[in-house]
């Protein structure tokens, strides 16, 4: 069997995936969502639900404070190593890489679609080696966070959701070919979106996806601190390293989706500002207006700004059911207040628009305060509903992002905003792992 998918272009290899034993666990129970969309309710009921939900390995009961402490990443590991010890956990004993289809409801449409991914390892490389691309900026504390995660565990507990271009049905073939075999997981989450997953370890599968592979370029969707956290954790192994060649610590575990893909959604991302940011309602008010006009409107347009039914402008939701839609005045003037020598393409972006003309002159947030008093949804409901619990203030609801424009951005090495792309849904954190 070929081992190793490489060119210039990306190195991918199949691998001997750890997961849970179905035989012991119901793997419903145990699977959560990716760590960073998960509330504190949620991270509660996670942890009472099972005994072996893997919110244990990525996401301990612990306050944001306690990223300088190593109890929550010691404890993790504890975790892991007497789960595998019991034979919760398990490794693959053939080497492959893993098909994984999800069959779910549109969110906001009466609509049923699926996608497929392929599970593979995917070789750390430098952005500035054009192999994998990215297009949103990060922050150090969820770096540093996933960082002592990784040094303690060594593990990888979710992939780095990741899109290629190919212009080929070749996992729609190899779909085709799972059909009468009994899938390694069948189950529906949460959500109600149902999961199938298949070892593909014949020969000719794992000759027909590497195929498929070479020569690709990666762009990631979903996990860029998880990607920059392991890139630098494989750099500081191997400046230490006396033993030359690859290592299991330069690969981490990646899930891979046509960009075509028809399953392949994008949501908006909003941005709930917390009521610990101090706020001045005629203030603000008049600050937007050096650049906006605002248009008072009702609740339904912010709908229609979410869905991306609105071909322009981005909403504000203020305490009181007070809602405006706003519309640039002059793009040139606007430009000229944001970050100099970018695309047309980055200008009229939403979350580039509110990031430089909204929340870093008018309320100051930028970097950590950024981190700590914005709530990011892809949820209209839940953005009212953090003006009804008097947690917010303020917030912005923008529009859906195109999965191509993201192309664009990462190839051109525009960088947007944390949190600026919503792929759904989510691959679930402890699905398959991967371990050093």
């Amino acid at each position: 069997m070929k081992e190793i998918v490489g060119n210039k272009k990306v190195q991918m290899k199949p691998f001997r995936a750890w997961h849970y034993q179905s035989k012991k666990v119901d793997i419903e129970r145990v699977i959560a969502p990716p760590y960073d969309i998960i509330s504190e309710n949620r991270v509660k009921e996670l942890h009472e639900r099972d005994p072996y939900n893997v919110i244990r390995l990525i996401l301990g009961q612990a306050k944001p404070e306690d990223v300088k402490r190593k109890s929550k990443y010691q404890a993790a590991n504890k975790f892991l190593t007497d789960w595998t010890r019991n034979g919760i956990l398990t490794q693959e004993k053939k080497t492959g890489f893993y098909l994984h289809e999800m069959s779910f409801r549109h969110p906001f449409r009466n609509q049923t679609l699926s996608r497929l991914a392929v599970y593979a390892l995917l070789k750390l490389e430098p952005f500035d080696r054009k192999t994998v691309f990215r297009h949103e900026h990060t922050h150090a504390l969820p770096k540093e966070d996933r960082g002592k995660l990784l040094r303690h565990t060594q593990a990888n507990f979710s992939p780095i959701f990741s899109v290629y271009e190919d212009a080929t049905d070749t996992l729609d073939q190899v779909h085709a070919g799972c059909g009468s075999r009994k899938p390694l997981f069948d189950f529906s989450d949460d959500e109600s979106t149902h999961h199938k997953v298949w070892l593909l370890s014949e020969s000719s599968e794992v000759t027909q996806v590497t195929r498929t592979l070479e020569g690709k370029s990666i762009f990631i969707a979903d996990g860029h601190h998880r990607y920059e956290t392991a890139l630098h954790y494989a750099m500081e192994k191997n400046s230490g390293e006396k033993t030359k060649g690859e290592h299991s610590w330069d690969y981490v575990l990646s899930s891979l989706v046509r960009i075509t893909d028809p399953g392949l959604l994008m949501l908006p991302i909003h941005r709930v500002i917390l009521n610990s940011v101090p706020f001045d309602r005629e203030r603000v008010l008049t600050g937007l207006k050096k650049h906006f006009i605002l248009h008072p409107v009702s609740r339904s347009v912010l709908e229609r700004i979410s869905s991306g039914s609105i071909a322009e402008g981005f909403g504000l939701a203020l305490s009181g059911e007070e809602y405006y839609s706003l519309e640039l005045k002059d793009q040139t003037t606007a430009r000229q207040a944001m970050l100099p020598d970018k695309s047309k393409t980055w200008y009229d972006l939403d979350v580039n628009v509110v990031t430089h003309l909204v929340l870093e002159p008018l309320f100051g947030l930028r970097d950590r305060a950024l981190e700590r008093n914005v709530f990011y949804t892809p949820s209209v409901e839940d953005v009212l509903n953090a003006l009804k619990q008097n947690r917010s203030c303020c917030s912005i609801v923008i529009r859906p992002m195109r999965v191509g424009t993201v192309k664009m951005m990462c190839e051109a090495g525009e960088l947007m905003p944390q949190k600026s792309t919503y792929f759904y849904p989510k691959f679930p954190s402890g699905l398959l792992m991967y371990r050093h």
